[in-house]
């Protein structure tokens, strides 16, 4: 068995903790010090006997030279009003100003990504930002949509746009961006959730932007030929959502009629 657990005896109190949250029974005591037994379904690296230990005595050898962000488990970071309200101000936004995005912005923004929820803990999402390469990847994009063409009049206006020398009115596809972070994964969840996380984190910036579904069409229908642009993410991740960003130029004052959530109660 490959170790993936490290518990310091002197800090150690023997509490248990550890034990009581691991899910895959990879934890026991013995003799009031807790092991690794590499029973049950094994380690994934999950972290939660870390996170729980209250002297800080576990450590994960994948991560060696992590030092844990302490907090009061009983305080909530965001206050529940505070952060309705910033969801409730959320739109899509396609006008942005000539300032790019930096790399210290990109930076955070993806930042907020590092802690999401993913299958198996399995933390495979991938990240691409195009910026410098903009404009050849939409012509990438183009040539692969290109046999929908006929059958999708964005995708011909995309074409057309590109195939101007002086084009009239914005991107068909990405209105004034010109700047886009990209999510791929194995299970598609995993880098929608994600994205998600980036784009509130976007919102709280002050930054903008909004969901390319049309590019990320590009995946289902040419997945090799979408992969030759991005030679350091893993083939078998899936292109799985596309977010267009930037400097809002339109500031937006009020909320927006929206329909309540669906639930059933069972």
């Amino acid at each position: 068995m490959e170790p993936h657990l490290r518990f310091d005896e002197a800090l150690c109190i023997g509490c248990s903790a550890c034990v009581s949250v691991c899910i895959r029974g990879n934890i026991r005591m013995e003799m009031g010090r807790p092991v690794e037994t590499g029973g049950g379904m094994g380690c994934f690296d999950c972290g939660h006997c870390l996170a729980v230990c209250p002297k800080g005595a576990v450590m994960l050898l994948s991560h060696p030279g992590f030092v844990p962000g302490e907090y009061d488990p009983k305080e909530a970071p965001v206050d529940p009003s505070d952060l309705q309200r910033l969801l409730a101000r959320r739109r899509s936004v396609r006008w942005f100003t000539q300032d790019k995005v930096t790399r210290e912005e990109f930076d955070t923004l993806l930042s907020a990504a590092s802690n999401v929820p993913t299958v198996q803990n399995s933390q495979d999402v991938a990240f691409a930002v195009v910026d410098s390469e903009f404009r050849p990847f939409m012509r990438h994009i183009a040539s692969i949509m290109a046999p929908r063409a006929d059958e999708l009049p964005r995708i011909r206006q995309l074409i057309d746009y590109l195939d101007d020398p002086f084009p009239m009115g914005p991107n068909p596809l990405t209105w004034e961006g010109s700047q886009l972070i990209l999510a791929f994964s194995r299970e598609p969840e995993d880098a929608v959730i994600a994205m998600t996380r980036v784009e509130i984190m976007a919102y709280a910036m002050g930054l903008g932007g909004f969901y390319s579904h049309w590019i990320q069409m590009a995946d289902a229908q040419d997945h090799d030929a979408l992969m030759g642009f991005f030679p350091d993410i893993p083939e078998d991740h899936g292109l799985r959502s596309v977010f267009v960003i930037g400097h809002p130029r339109v500031r937006f004052r009020r909320t927006a009629p929206r329909d309540g959530p669906r639930v059933s109660y069972l």
